[in-house]
C-alpha cells in the first residue's frame, strides 16, 4: 500500500495502539436510529483507525470489538455486532495477504465458539491463514476482559506447575493473551469517557492515554492522525525522573 504524501509521519509513533471504540449507541439515539445502525457506522471509523496505523507504520494494532460485559446487552444488539465482527473479517480476508497483516484474537474464545460457531470458524482460519504474516499486527479482542484474562493467565501458569508463591513477571507475561507482543504505547478512546473499563491491566501500565471527545461514529482518519501526533509530542519517562532544564 503506498503511503499518503499529504500528511506527514510523526518522527515518532508508537509500537502498539490500542483503539476502544464508544459511543456507537449513543450517536444512534441523538440520531433516531437503531443501535446497529450506530454500531455500523462505527465500524467504518474503525476502519478509518486502521487504514491510518496500516499508513503510518504502526506495527501492532488492537480493537477492542466486544468486552466479557457486553454480554448482558440485548440479544439483538449481541448479534448485530457479531454480524459486523463476521462481515468484515470476510470483506478484509484478501487484504490480510495483500498489507501483510497477521490477526490474533485476544479474550475468551469458549462462548464465541458456542454461541457464534460460525464467526468462531472463521476468525480462527484467518488466524492459522495469517500466522506468518508481517509487518503488521491486527489484535481482536473480542470477549474480552482485562480481569479474566488475568486469571486465565494464572490458571494456565498453574496448570504448566508453575509456583505461584514466586512466579515472576515473565512467567505469568507467557500466559497473557498479548504474548510475544510489545505492550501498548497507546490507548485510544472515543466518546469523551474518561475510563479504560479493564483494557490489559497489566500491560498497560505506562502507555499513553488519548480521550477523544467525539462519538465512535463522528470519527475520521484525521482525528486519528490527530491522537498519533499527540502521541509523538509528549515525554515518556517511564518513571524516571525528569531531565533538569
Amino acid at each position: 500500500m503506498a503511503k499518503p504524501t499529504h500528511h506527514p509521519v510523526p518522527e515518532r509513533v508508537p509500537e502498539h495502539v490500542v483503539l476502544i471504540p464508544d459511543g456507537n449507541g449513543r450517536w444512534a439515539r441523538r440520531h433516531g436510529l437503531p443501535t446497529a445502525e450506530g454500531h455500523r457506522r462505527g465500524a467504518k471509523a474503525v476502519e478509518d483507525f486502521l487504514r491510518v496505523c496500516r499508513d503510518w507504520d504502526v506495527p501492532y494494532a488492537t480493537i477492542w470489538g466486544f468486552s466479557t460485559e457486553n454480554w448482558a446487552r440485548s440479544a439483538g444488539e449481541v448479534k448485530s455486532i457479531m454480524q459486523l465482527v463476521e462481515g468484515a473479517l470476510r470483506r478484509n480476508r484478501k487484504s490480510f495477504r495483500r498489507d501483510g497483516i497477521r490477526l490474533w484474537h485476544l479474550g475468551r474464545r469458549d462462548r464465541i465458539r458456542e454461541r457464534y460457531p460460525r464467526l468462531y470458524g472463521l476468525m480462527m482460519d484467518l488466524i492459522e491463514e495469517t500466522k506468518e504474516n508481517r509487518p503488521y499486527h491486527l489484535n481482536l479482542a473480542l470477549d474480552y476482559g482485562g480481569r479474566n484474562e488475568i486469571v486465565r493467565a494464572v490458571r494456565a501458569a498453574a496448570a504448566l506447575g508453575t509456583d505461584l508463591k514466586s512466579a515472576t513477571w515473565e512467567q505469568l507475561e507467557a500466559h497473557l493473551d498479548t504474548r510475544g507482543q510489545p505492550d501498548p504505547d497507546l490507548i485510544i478512546r472515543s466518546s469523551g469517557e474518561h475510563r479504560l473499563s479493564g483494557i490489559m491491566p497489566l500491560q498497560a501500565s505506562y502507555a499513553e492515554m488519548v480521550f477523544l471527545t467525539r462519538l465512535l461514529p463522528e470519527l475520521s482518519e484525521e482525528d486519528f492522525r490527530e491522537a498519533l501526533r499527540e502521541f509523538a509530542s509528549r515525554d515518556r519517562r517511564f518513571g524516571r525522573r525528569p531531565v533538569s532544564s
